[in-house]
């Protein structure tokens, strides 16, 4: 608890209800997305707590220069290069449910490829979702495809982050499943790794994320980041690393862009260091893969029926549809 006090204390010395990680303006419209639950947290404590079960929407993204409209030729480079923005396609989707009353984190992976109808749109990729709507209309689509649920807040960290927090985290130990070597000169992107347990730093990480050129497709690299993220949980989740947050925090910052406040993101941290590692779930969306479909664009089919059993256990979700 006094390292807990401590991390707290070194994210306090801005206001609680601050969001100094907001790095969109949302708008009235945009913003009421987000607050239909109410408040998240109790204040009157020494630290805030978890007062209900929370939705957050987390989404990874990967911003090439061709997205921002900017060309290459002016950063004097040769090939598409990721920029530090969060404009693009969203690489990874992912709702975290944080439950105060069950004591548990549950986690649902949403593949990148899933077909949604976007209002506007027509038929799209879930993951064109961020560059037609923003984090609002994101969290929109995600809650219309999940039978209607609550999604309290979102948090968007792109390529640097991940690899700044990793890095900040002293790396990670983790399987690498199987040989891994893909290299796309067009962006700079080059993996090469060996099947086996290791200790991965930041641009390793990112590689093992990353990769996809194989059988299992998207499917395959989900699986992936949810051992990473499993491995980060149980590595670095402890007391050692709560005192050091709010620097690991500044690390990061202009990678991030969350409209969590200091309060939350407190209590969300001491929830998280005090769970038990047997009571987080890691869930993938049912469904199936088209293969090539309608004008060889390749899908997630969603299992709607499948969808609604989940919900329902793992998110207290009652069918809206």
């Amino acid at each position: 608890m006094a390292m807990l006090s401590a991390a707290g204390g070194g994210l306090l010395a801005v206001s609680f209800s601050s969001t100094p990680l907001l790095q969109r303006h949302l708008t009235p419209q945009e913003a009421a997305v987000f607050g239909k639950g109410g408040s998240l947290t109790n204040s009157n404590l020494q630290l805030p707590e978890l007062t209900r079960p929370v939705n957050i929407l987390v989404m990874g993204m990967s911003v090439l220069t061709a997205d921002v409209g900017e060309s290459p030729r002016s950063r004097n480079l040769n090939y598409e290069a990721q920029v530090n923005s969060f404009d693009g396609l969203s690489d990874v989707m992912m709702l975290l449910r944080f439950d105060p009353e069950t004591k548990k984190i549950n986690i649902l992976s949403i593949p990148r490829d899933t077909r949604i109808e976007m209002d506007g749109y027509g038929q799209v990729k879930i993951n064109a979702t961020n560059v037609n709507g923003g984090p609002a209309g994101s969290a929109r689509a995600v809650s219309n495809l999940l039978g209607g649920v609550q999604i309290d807040r979102y948090l968007r960290v792109n390529v640097g982050g991940v690899q700044k927090l990793v890095d900040a985290l002293g790396g990670v130990t983790v399987y690498v499943p199987k040989d891994m070597k893909y290299q796309d000169d067009t962006q700079h992107l080059y993996i090469n790794l060996k099947k086996g347990r290791q200790h991965l730093n930041g641009d390793q990480t990112l590689q093992l994320l990353r990769f996809r050129h194989d059988q299992d497709g998207d499917i395959g690299r989900i699986s992936r980041q949810q051992m990473v993220m499993r491995a980060l949980m149980e590595q670095s989740l402890n007391p050692a690393t709560v005192t050091r947050f709010p620097q690991i925090l500044n690390v990061i910052q202009s990678n991030l862009d969350t409209n969590l406040s200091v309060e939350e993101l407190v209590a969300l941290l001491g929830f998280s260091v005090k769970i038990d590692r047997s009571k987080v779930q890691m869930l993938t969306l049912p469904g199936d893969s088209n293969g090539n479909g309608r004008h060889d664009v390749s899908y997630w089919l969603p299992n709607y029926s499948g969808i609604q059993k989940l919900m329902a256990r793992y998110f207290a979700q009652e069918n809206q549809q």
